[in-house]
């Protein structure tokens, strides 16, 4: 529910002027926190969903202000 909102489920989708990539709108930094390198837009979507799932496990879903409601 959280990437159909965030990008339309596109693991491609680039949002917030270039700050936000990826299926699940991640920030470079939040990637990283995550264990995530590179451009979160350009990595796989297995790998993005299962870094969302980390984040979501460390931080529930606080990380998505809007589409984590």
């Amino acid at each position: 529910a959280i990437a159909a909102c965030e990008s339309g489920d596109d693991p491609t989708a680039i949002g917030g002027g270039g700050l936000y990539r990826g299926k699940y709108q991640f920030s470079f930094e939040t990637w990283a926190s995550v264990g995530g390198t590179g451009d979160p837009a350009a990595a796989p979507e297995a790998e993005q969903d299962m870094r969302a799932a980390m984040l979501y496990e460390r931080a529930g879903a606080g990380p998505w202000p809007v589409c984590g409601r």
